[in-house]
């Protein structure tokens, strides 16, 4: 791994954490947050790499999914987050009324962009060995859910309802009047059984897997709320009260798309009940093959 070290930083690879994972000999490596393009490229070399390192060691580097049975398998974890041109993280709930109302915003698109295209992030996840590797201990299942945390998705429900929020000072939470209690960043009790995790600024996609590229779930995911941010975009250019419009759009995605929140143990066979109630699709593997074949048409839709 310190060999591993040396030939990324020299082809400029930023790296950071590295660890031993469940799986003997089995290792997870963190680069450093950056632009989506670059961050798919970079993780490209560092895969290859990989595999040159670890034949000058004469040992093989397995980035199959699930390579042995009854043993944990591989995936990646694709942490994603929107920012301004500015770099200003427009997931970041902020500490003023209009950065409450921004961060709310841009939560409500993606809520709606992953219940509407659940089918398609799901595609964009699967090969042969990922879908050996989904539904067992190490990965989420094969059902797309969001996990928010009990905090935010308890603001959300006020927010729905109209009602206060008893977590601060029992403040009405109208965007653009009161504030958001502070969140916090990347919290020890994040849901690590959910595939689609709010993690205090950033989303994690943790379906991934470990031998693809990431630009096809990045590909998805950005033209998924690409899309419905479009939506909000041309209904707030026409409202007459801009405040009003911002609440009213918040309050009918989390009504019409809430069934994608859970914030509990996604590997139970009580989620997979839940979710059939909800209307969530367990989407296994022989599904995989005709999805990805209309991956690309139905994105072009978009």
């Amino acid at each position: 791994m310190k060999d591993l070290d040396y030939e990324l930083w020299k082809m400029g690879i930023p790296v950071k954490t590295k660890h031993n994972e469940v799986a003997p000999a089995q290792h997870e490596i963190a680069p450093i947050f950056e632009n989506a393009n670059i961050a798919t490229d970079h993780n490209q070399v560092i895969m290859d790499t990989l595999k040159r390192v670890a034949n000058r060691h004469n040992l093989a580097c397995l980035l199959h999914e699930k390579p042995f049975a009854g043993v944990n398998g591989s995936g990646k974890h694709n942490n994603w987050s929107l920012s301004t041109n500015e770099g200003q993280n427009l997931f970041e709930p902020g500490k003023t009324p209009h950065e409450n109302a921004q961060f709310l915003i841009f939560l409500s698109a993606v809520i709606k962009a992953v219940d509407e295209y659940a089918e398609l992030l799901r595609a964009s996840a699967a090969n042969t060995g990922n879908d050996h590797r989904l539904g067992a201990n190490e990965a989420p299942p094969a059902i797309i859910s969001m996990f928010l945390g009990e905090q935010l998705t308890e603001i959300l429900e006020n927010i729905e309802k109209g009602n206060g929020t008893e977590k601060r000072e029992r403040e009405y939470l109208r965007i653009g009047v009161s504030t958001l209690p502070p969140l916090p960043k990347d919290a020890t009790d994040r849901n690590r059984t959910s595939p689609f995790a709010f993690t205090g600024n950033k989303f994690e996609f943790r379906m991934v897997p470990s031998s693809s590229s990431i630009a096809n779930p990045n590909v998805v995911l950005n033209t998924a709320v690409a899309e419905v941010l479009s939506e909000i975009a041309d209904r707030l250019e026409k409202a007459t009260d801009f405040d009003l419009e911002v609440n009213t759009i918040v309050k009918e995605i989390v009504k019409n798309h809430k069934r994608i929140i859970f914030n509990g143990d996604g590997y139970s066979e009580d989620w997979v009940k839940e979710a059939e109630k909800r209307g969530l699709k367990n989407i296994k593997i022989r599904l995989m093959l005709f999805q990805r074949g209309f991956l690309i048409k139905q994105l072009i839709y978009l």
